[in-house]
């Protein structure tokens, strides 16, 4: 009992916290449309009180006028008060809805704004964490459904809107019967406690649905990209994936529909409660002018005063029971944007280049959520200038342990040594200039041929002549005379499409173009035919012949080109040594070798 105490406590702590931070960031991203927007729900909230007063003495001086007591002039005086407010309310209304919405879409453009710095910071590896992906998945649809700016609106209109509406409406009408204050708090406090507990609810319902919302996202991606639903045509698998599509939506909207309903039958009998409420304030405004104490024309006053008042009560209990779920929402956006950073360097050793070896001491490593290790027990030494390949079947590791071996990934255990320095101590920016990375599921900018080939090292954006210096090395002369270097690339927007192959070529030319020591080609080339995969790979070792280069692949046809072999099984290093060396141990390499060796006669 008592720890439930203490998370309701820690619960109720964390609300104020949120609620500081978007109350914070509401006046500091957009301060000229907060002030109109607080201003705004101020004078909504005097407003109603004042047209109360004003329709009382316009509708008491009609009845004066009626009876013969009354002047035309006085009529005349109160109509015009009446109608200049209106007007007047409208025009201030008009004004501020204008500045208060782009006050929301700046607000918006800064939120986006913190979400891409604390992508940008987050270590690589939480990328690999499914979990950390619901919480993106969760801040990410929660920021772009406004949440923040309706937490604040929604409480300035509760605080200055509703109360002072109640405020000043209850003062008004408690001057005829005190009784009418009870009996609209009465017939609307339903409201509060059915959106108190629906909220929770629907909260529940949203954060254990952000896997489903992401699968859902993923499956209509597949029909939405180009070269999945070519594939999919083909393969004729198109209704089996929309099937799947449409299982994943009707689980999801089934959940919510069935939270709509328990929610609509909750509103269904508040508002039977509301109106009931409203018949008795009727039948307590007749009592009172049967009885002389209050006039008609006060009569009808009363009425309109007691359905604004009505409508003020609901409005405070109604935001006031949704703030929590608002402010949870609010919170998942929160808590990913707190996440803890990639950890800093605390000794950030200037790295200036490689002068004598790469020593990796039994490394092992495995993905988050994961129970097998993609990376077990490995130890390798590369040397200067070497050429190594690392060989192994799909699945073997042989991408991760590159991913490891330049630091994007932290190793669970063991260590990886440049020169004696452990590769988390070394400043990642100078580290990172050094290397080329050419990944097997590399990017392809839908962009002009330039920044393609220079998006490896921005600052020769405008190097022409380097730029066409690394197409040529990649053996893309035609496609540089065909297309030139500034012509957009894919059909996506207008561009000319090019082949896979060409794709391929231009990842290559990218990582040669980058002025690096080391360089990691992740099976780059894996869609071509082996043959062609062979010529690339031996221009490449050529052109590399002044770097270090570590090759990753799972064809053999290269191995005769490189200095040493690393043979991947399992996670683990399986075999190490020369082309002749392993053929002669008649292990796992030879067993590729022979497997592979018609693909290159």
């Amino acid at each position: 009992m008592n720890d439930f105490k203490i998370d309701k406590e820690k619960k109720k702590t964390k609300y104020f916290e949120i609620y500081g931070n978007v109350f914070k960031n509401y006046f500091k991203f957009a301060p000229v449309a907060a002030a109109f927007s607080l201003f705004n729900y101020i004078i909504g909230g005097l407003f109603p009180a004042f047209t109360a007063l004003a329709l009382a003495s316009l509708f008491e001086e009609a009845y004066n006028i009626q009876q013969g007591v009354g002047t035309s002039g006085k009529l005349l005086f109160w109509g015009l008060i009446y109608l200049i407010a209106y007007v007047l309310n409208n025009i201030f209304i008009f004004i501020t809805s204008l500045v208060i919405e782009l006050g929301a879409d700046k607000r918006q453009v800064h939120y986006r704004y913190l979400m891409c710095i604390k992508l940008s910071r987050r270590a690589l590896i939480d990328f690999e964490n499914a979990n950390i992906r619901d919480m993106q998945q969760r801040a990410e649809e929660h920021l772009y459904g406004g949440i923040m700016d309706r937490i604040i609106r929604s409480s300035f209109q509760m605080v200055f809107l509703c109360a002072l509406n109640f405020i000043t409406l209850a003062i008004v009408l408690a001057q005829y019967s005190l009784w009418f204050v009870p009996l609209c708090i009465i017939s609307v406090i339903p409201y509060f406690i059915a959106r108190l507990i629906r909220g929770k609810e629907f909260y529940y319902i949203k954060h254990k649905m952000a896997k489903k919302s992401r699968r859902l996202g993923y499956l209509w991606g597949l029909f939405t990209e180009r070269r999945t639903v070519k594939e999919l045509r083909v393969l004729g698998a198109d209704d089996y994936v929309f099937d799947k599509w449409t299982e994943c939506r009707d689980d999801v909207q089934n959940e919510l529909w069935e939270q709509n309903r328990k929610d609509a039958v909750s509103l269904l009998f508040c508002d039977i409660l509301r109106i009931i409420g409203y018949g008795a304030c009727i039948a307590l405004a007749l009592v009172l002018t049967l009885n002389g104490t209050v006039s008609v024309g006060v009569f009808g006053a009363c009425i309109a005063a007691f359905l604004t008042l009505q409508g003020a009560t609901r409005g405070i209990l109604v935001l006031g029971g949704e703030l929590p779920r608002e402010l949870a929402f609010a919170g998942d956006y929160f808590d990913y944007i707190n996440l803890p950073d990639e950890p800093e360097n605390k000794n950030n050793i200037s790295y200036d280049g490689l002068r004598d070896k790469i020593e990796v001491r039994d490394i092992s490593f495995k993905y988050p959520n994961a129970e097998k290790y993609a990376v077990k027990n490995v130890s390798l030494e590369i040397k200067k200038g070497e050429k190594i390949a690392i060989l192994g079947e799909n699945g073997s590791g042989k991408t991760t342990l590159s991913k490891l071996l330049i630091g994007l990934f932290p190793c669970e255990s063991g260590e990886i040594f440049y020169d004696g320095t452990p590769v988390e101590n070394l400043d990642k920016t100078s580290f990172h200039k050094t290397i080329s990375a050419v990944a097997q599921n590399f990017t392809q900018y839908r962009l002009p041929l330039r920044e393609n080939i220079a998006m490896s090292d921005i600052d020769s954006l405008n190097d022409d002549e380097k730029i066409t210096d690394a197409l040529h090395r990649a053996g893309l002369h035609e496609l540089l005379d065909k297309m030139g270097l500034d012509n957009e690339l894919g059909v996506a927007f207008g561009g000319n499409e090019i082949s896979g192959g060409q794709w391929q070529k231009i990842a290559i030319a990218r990582g040669l173009f980058r002025e690096s020591e080391l360089i990691i080609m992740d099976e780059p080339t894996s869609a071509l035919d082996p043959l062609i995969e062979t010529e690339i790979l031996t221009k490449f070792i050529e052109l590399a012949k002044d770097k270090t280069a570590v090759i990753i692949s799972h064809r053999v046809g290269l191995c005769r080109l490189v200095d040493k072999i690393a043979v991947m099984k399992d996670g683990e290093i399986a075999e190490i040594g020369t082309h002749e060396d392993l053929l002669a141990q008649n292990g796992e390499y030879a067993r590729l070798f022979t497997a592979q060796e018609k693909w290159y006669r």
